[in-house]
């Protein structure tokens, strides 16, 4: 369903431009129709197969803890052509928001604070600090781990791409539209293989160009302990000119 969703935003992005570009574009009425009609009709067969086969399946096979999740989830990504729904309903552990904080985030911070400040080679952290510097650094960050899993993404104010938290364990192709499937599996298995150390990739996103770098972690000895992928908008950095020696007011 993934790769219909895909078809049916290219054919409502085909119908915008083909009416925002009349008569410029030099296109018939009849053609911007039919343009507007294949997203239309695209777009009521998703949703018929969604209230018919989807949802009904989803409510026989999920749990109340695991539409609690999607319900959070959703909430972080955000609502198109809707108003944010109703937050979930719950007694006990609400955010700010709303929402059940998920179960992983308290739990798994408690664990690790008992065990004091994280120790590496060239210094240490506390947890709260390495998570603020994390969640601090300029650009996204996701780290897979050796056997293909999603172990961490960083949470930075302004994210490229929107990640939650139930990405985390699942198998990393399986975060990626099916158009893009394929070069994940090739990266990943040129990285295990040696063949490759890292792989560059760069997309304009409206005003934003935004630079994809994966890199194969690897230790001492060279074995591969996973992948780190690192994305940044560099519009930014690609209209800086001259230099800049003094600190600004």
């Amino acid at each position: 369903m993934w790769g219909v969703d895909d078809e049916i935003r290219a054919l409502i992005k085909n119908a915008a431009s083909a009416v925002s570009h009349w008569p410029a574009n030099h296109l018939s009425p009849e053609t911007i129709a039919d343009h507007i009609t294949q997203a239309v009709d695209k777009t009521r067969e998703m949703v018929f197969k969604e209230e018919h086969i989807l949802l009904p399946m989803s409510l026989e096979k999920l749990s109340s803890d695991e539409w609690r999740q999607i319900a959070a989830d959703s909430r972080e990504i955000g609502f198109y052509l809707i108003s944010p729904p109703p937050a979930w309903p719950d007694a006990a552990g609400q955010t700010a928001a709303g929402e059940e904080k998920p179960e992983s985030s308290g739990k798994d911070s408690e664990k690790q604070a008992a065990y004091g400040n994280i120790k590496l080679p060239s210094g240490t952290f506390t947890i709260d600090s390495l998570t603020a510097m994390l969640n601090t650094v300029p650009f996204d960050m996701t780290f897979v781990d050796h056997d293909d899993r999603v172990s961490f993404f960083s949470q930075g104010r302004e994210r490229i791409f929107d990640r939650n938290l139930s990405i985390i364990g699942r198998k990393v192709v399986n975060c990626h539209p099916p158009a893009s499937m394929h070069i994940v599996e090739q990266i990943l298995s040129d990285f295990k293989s040696g063949r490759r150390e890292q792989a560059d990739f760069w997309i304009q996103m409206g005003p934003k160009y935004v630079l994809i770098r994966y890199y194969a972690v690897r230790d001492d000895q060279g074995q591969y302990l996973g992948t780190l992928e690192v994305t940044q908008d560099i519009a930014p950095i690609k209209a800086i000119e001259g230099e800049k020696r003094l600190l600004d007011d």
